[in-house]
């Protein structure tokens, strides 16, 4: 059997492995368009902070690990130009047909903005390989740079840019940075360490034009600015246009699959950046660009391939970063999405000590369902917290109360873990 996989980023790295230990006899096959697999996307960041410097730091898995480790056959730097499902068979850009016995489609999303034009070098995207060759010197002549979009990766580049001495500008045309993971008190910290750095943020600023020639000057409906370098943080998207013919799509853009994960052919799958997912508080279904959603479809493609029937039930979309020395975690509903949900939500603000070593305090705010289940959960704290996020996404996902999360039992080791219970909070916390 022969299993042909599109694209050699997470998913499709993450599916081939998963099929090499559920269908060990099958012939698998990756087809990456780079010259390299495994791009680590944020390596951006890491150049800014110094913690990068070689280039084979940017990408998490080699080919040559597949091949000799997995062995799994990798062509780097082909492109599939065409697919004929009817005869279950792809063309290849050197004009090769190779024929599947089953197809899995991972080629991610990009970052595209629909009004720059191409003229020079001054507007880049973080998702391109190129990017980190030639970034640091790139940074290094600019004196002003924006940032457009204001979510995970747009505070990474601020962060990694903020102690570089430029003029920096954040562009987000939603009323909150962060606006899909977190309320608007759990993120003060962040706006007060942006305002303390000097860096200028313009929230509800849709960027309508882009023009790019020596400098580049971006157009909002409020203003108009010149800089020397913009950067694309802005969200992503899938481009299935090679797919649209003999494949369903959804409205989006995104390949529709059922929750098995297959296409509207039954032996081609999708998985990853490429199709939308169901968003486990509300049952929608939603466009969900994070590393821990390609993982999860790639693995549930495998088990399905492989014969062992395996539904996808979604994502509770958990997700915690690292920024100006403030730890964030959020996972599950929001009480701002919470319009979106059938039931009755109630809000609690909790806090609990970092360690029994550690005084500092987590700040955790918690939905709870009618019930009293878990549905939502976020926290900050400048001490570590991602222990306590992955027990609140268990929670989650488990539906416990917080009955249930107290009275489970845990690692406990004083220099990373607090005895202490959950102490419960009336109003909100006090960020002022």
């Amino acid at each position: 059997m022969r299993i042909v996989i599109v694209g050699g980023s997470f998913a499709g790295i993450q599916a081939a492995i998963s099929l090499r230990n559920d269908c060990p006899e099958s012939e698998i096959i990756i087809i990456e368009k780079q010259a390299r697999i495994g791009f680590i996307p944020n390596s951006v960041n890491l150049i800014l902070k110094g913690e990068f410097h070689e280039e084979a730091h940017h990408y998490w898995m080699t080919k040559e690990q597949l091949t000799q480790e997995h062995q799994i056959a990798v062509r780097v730097e082909t492109e599939v130009t065409a697919l004929n499902s009817d005869k279950n068979q792809i063309q290849l850009n050197d004009g090769e047909i190779l024929s599947f016995d089953f197809l899995v489609i991972a080629t991610g999303s990009q970052q595209r903005f629909r009004f720059s034009t191409q003229e020079n070098d001054t507007i880049w995207t973080i998702k391109d390989p190129k990017t980190s060759q030639q970034f640091q010197q790139r940074i290094g002549n600019a004196k002003k740079i924006a940032v457009i979009g204001a979510g995970q990766v747009g505070l990474e580049l601020i962060e990694g840019l903020a102690n570089l001495g430029k003029e920096l500008h954040l562009y987000e045309s939603q009323s909150t940075v962060l606006f899909r993971y977190f309320d608007p008190e759990m993120i003060k910290p962040l706006y007060r360490e942006l305002n303390n750095r000097g860096i200028r943020y313009f929230l509800n600023e849709q960027v309508q034009e882009i023009i790019e020639a020596e400098q580049t000057k971006i157009f909002t409906e409020k203003r108009s600015e010149t800089y020397d370098l913009v950067l694309l943080a802005n969200y992503t998207r899938p481009d299935n246009q090679l797919w649209e013919e003999s494949l369903q799509l959804n409205d989006d853009g995104t390949i529709w699959v059922n929750d098995y994960l297959q296409t509207s052919q039954e032996n081609i799958y999708a998985i990853g950046d490429a199709i939308q997912v169901t968003y486990r508080p509300t049952q929608e279904k939603m466009y969900v660009s994070l590393v821990n959603n390609a993982i999860r479809t790639a693995k549930i493609a495998s088990k399905n391939i492989s014969g062992q029937q395996k539904k996808d039930l979604g994502t509770y979309r958990p997700i915690g970063n690292h920024w100006f020395g403030h730890y964030f975690g959020s996972v599950g509903l929001t009480e701002s999405e919470s319009i979106f949900y059938a039931g009755e939500i109630n809000t609690q603000y909790l806090t609990t000590r970092a360690s029994a070593a550690n005084q500092e305090l987590i700040q955790i705010k918690v939905l709870l369902t009618e019930e009293g289940k878990l549905i939502g959960a976020q926290c900050h704290s400048q001490a570590v917290i991602f222990y306590l996020l992955d027990r609140l996404t268990l929670a989650v996902e488990e539906g416990w109360t917080l009955a249930d999360l107290e009275t489970r039992e845990f690692f406990f080791q004083p220099e990373y873990r607090a005895p202490t219970a959950l102490v419960k909070v009336v109003d909100s916390f006090d960020e002022d």
